[in-house]
């Protein structure tokens, strides 16, 4: 896991995003070796099941991504040390909130395996700072409190440049590089168990977007996933939750076949 030395180095010369990473936020991953009950002939007898959940502040993007990459690292670590076939490890199922839209750093890292440095999701390495997350600040530049169902996210409006100028000054402050991050090639290619990527797994008053996934190893093929609400049920009740939606989010609920199990 190479891009671990570059990350670590970013962080050894950031103090704000040592601070916000080490100090103020956790991350929390569950990773669950699971029996399965009769096998076929050609199916492991475990799969591992992960579940994590993401950074959420919207100018957070570069830190989900690196998030990403210890998710994966960990559960390679967890597997490959259970596995009684080390170059064919066990089936895996990766799934949570990621806080992340398609085309975010963390999903791109998730699908392709790599985003480089001069991916979009570095764009606020240098700008964010933990006090940008406080409620007044949200709703001062216009990160919350938004017009119900939204889809123009504003937080990718240039008019956050006033946001970051009322927190630092631009002159004193050194910017760092981002570096490149990139999946060892012991992990495995994911794949989404939806067919279509959802139009949207959270609906808020003031939010609207894909931000939950369920992946697999190559390990699995994606059978069939359940029906996703449209935007037009949902706003009959505003947003979500709702009177017959409980959450803010949609649940992803997909259905996974094996493909044949070869151990090496």
């Amino acid at each position: 896991w190479e891009s671990m030395d570059g990350i670590n180095d970013l962080l050894r010369n950031h103090e704000e995003l040592r601070l916000v990473t080490m100090e103020k936020i956790g991350q929390v991953l569950q990773i669950a070796k699971l029996k399965v009950k009769d096998p076929q002939e050609d199916q492991s007898e475990i799969l591992v099941l992960a579940n994590t959940h993401l950074f959420y502040h919207p100018m957070a993007d570069h830190i989900r991504a690196m998030q990403a990459y210890v998710v994966c690292k960990k559960i390679d670590e967890v597997w490959r040390n259970n596995s009684k076939h080390s170059h064919h490890p066990y089936p895996l199922i990766l799934c949570g909130d990621l806080n992340s839209d398609p085309l975010s750093g963390a999903a791109k890292l998730l699908f392709t395996r790599s985003v480089d440095g001069h991916h979009d999701c570095w764009k606020h390495l240098n700008e964010y700072r933990w006090e940008m997350g406080t409620n007044d600040y949200m709703v001062e530049h216009q990160y919350i409190d938004d017009e119900v169902g939204a889809t123009d996210f504003v937080y990718q409006n240039e008019g956050f440049r006033n946001a970051e100028q009322d927190i630092t000054d631009e002159s004193n402050r050194q910017a760092r590089s981002p570096p490149s991050i990139t999946l060892a090639s012991s992990f495995p290619q994911l794949i989404s168990g939806c067919s279509e990527m959802p139009t949207f797994t959270n609906f808020a008053v003031d939010f609207v977007d894909t931000l939950d996934y369920v992946l697999a190893s190559d390990a699995f093929m994606p059978k069939r996933s359940a029906r996703m609400p449209t935007a037009e049920e949902v706003k009959q009740f505003v947003a979500m939750p709702n009177e017959f939606m409980p959450s803010d989010h949609v649940s992803v609920v997909c259905d996974f076949k094996w493909r044949k199990f070869e151990c090496q």
